[in-house]
């Protein structure tokens, strides 16, 4: 019985064995031998691209939705700034720029900034638009969630684009500004330093013979030019109320700083003991003395000046003939109230040095015609430099 069941499992055995072998035998010849016809399908099949991981936009018809919302065509006229900025920037290389030249290509950087201008104008509200459009979109489906709709996927993308554009834009019109301001600000570097070499290059000195020899051939068109010179400055000025508001300022802090110094110098000089003051008091008196009678000058001219500077940029020869007339008048002035306090020509007991009345006066006098005879002849030297100094430059 064993043994019966001993030879079916034999052939159970034999007949697995012969259906596997066959088995391995097709499978190699379907690999050695392929099918005739397959080679003429592969030919035939054209290879299909790997799909898309986002929708297709038109790209040509957002961009020119874009030119058509904005008014004009945002490549080209980004192209033109940059041309023309470059143009510039080349031009400004050129050594020994004319002041002439110089103000040619200010102006057209100006005329380029007013072009930017107004490309902006009309670029921001397209911007904004694209921009709250994005915003209502809401976020993209994270990874894993569900995709949103063929059609709303294709509205996604089409706004970015198209806002991805106008922020383009954006960004090239602060480029360009920024590149403008560092434009202009290499002009004022160059006219500062054509004024700079043409001012203190090798000229007679104040004390020559040749400059007060030449001085009356150059006063009169000196004070003319720099009359022209402060009026064209005064008529460039778009706010002149507010120059005038300055000035009224000015006197007005003069009014108040005098009457305070009259106020203050007299009682520094309050003396209510009998005999004249000790040498000790005098001087003290007159360190505070000076002080007040030169601050009611110096005070209000500087205010005049720095708010008169900060409202408004003055060019190069402006503010040196400002400056040049506020460095004369503080030299008059605090000379005049050291010298009158020192002799006291008017109040012998505060008197510091030993003289009479009659000659205190007249070394006051005398001191003080040589600081206005200083003061004027170097206002008028620095303005007949100027006027020499714009006659070179042209």
């Amino acid at each position: 019985m064993i043994d019966r069941f001993r030879d079916i499992a034999r052939a159970l055995v034999g007949v697995l064995l012969l259906g596997m072998a066959g088995a391995a035998a097709q499978t190699a010849q379907s690999q050695t031998s392929p099918n005739s016809d397959a080679p003429s399908q592969t030919a035939q099949a054209p290879a299909q691209p790997a799909g898309p991981a986002g929708p297709q936009i038109n790209i040509a018809e957002i961009s020119a939705r874009a030119n058509r919302d904005v008014g004009v065509n945002i490549e080209t006229a980004i192209n033109g700034w940059q041309h023309e900025l470059d143009r510039l920037e080349s031009a400004l290389q050129k050594p020994r720029l004319r002041y002439s030249e110089l103000n040619d290509l200010r102006d057209e950087l100006q005329r380029v900034r007013a072009g930017i201008e107004d490309f902006w104008k009309r670029l921001q509200p397209p911007l904004a638009a694209a921009k709250d459009q994005v915003a209502l979109l809401g976020p993209a489906p994270a990874a894993g969630q569900p995709p949103e709709p063929e059609q709303a996927a294709l509205n996604r993308a089409e706004l970015n684009y198209l806002f991805g554009l106008l922020s383009a834009g954006q960004a090239a019109v602060h480029s360009a500004n920024l590149r403008i301001d560092q434009l202009i600000n290499t002009i004022q570097d160059i006219r500062r330093r054509n004024f700079t070499t043409s001012l203190f290059q090798p000229v007679p000195g104040i004390y020559s013979y040749q400059t007060w020899a030449e001085l009356p051939d150059y006063v009169p068109s000196a004070t003319s030019r720099v009359r022209g010179i402060v009026t064209d400055w005064w008529d460039s000025i778009r706010d002149q109320s507010e120059v005038l508001l300055i000035v009224f300022e000015a006197v007005l802090l003069w009014v108040v700083l005098t009457l305070a110094a009259w106020h203050g110098v007299h009682r520094l000089r309050r003396w209510r003991h009998e005999g004249e003051p000790p040498f000790w008091r005098r001087a003290s008196s007159a360190a505070g003395v000076i002080l007040l009678r030169i601050v009611p000058v110096v005070a209000p001219i500087l205010f005049l000046y720095g708010m008169i500077a900060e409202a408004h940029a003055l060019p190069e020869r402006v503010d040196w003939i400002f400056y040049s007339t506020a460095q004369s008048i503080i030299i008059i002035f605090a000379v005049n109230a050291l010298v009158t306090t020192v002799f006291a020509p008017w109040s012998s007991q505060w008197r510091l040095m030993p003289a009479s009345d009659r000659a205190a006066a007249r070394i006051c006098g005398l001191v003080l015609t040589l600081a206005i005879v200083y003061g004027v002849t170097t206002l008028i030297y620095v303005i007949t430099r100027l006027a020499q100094v714009r006659l070179h430059s042209r």
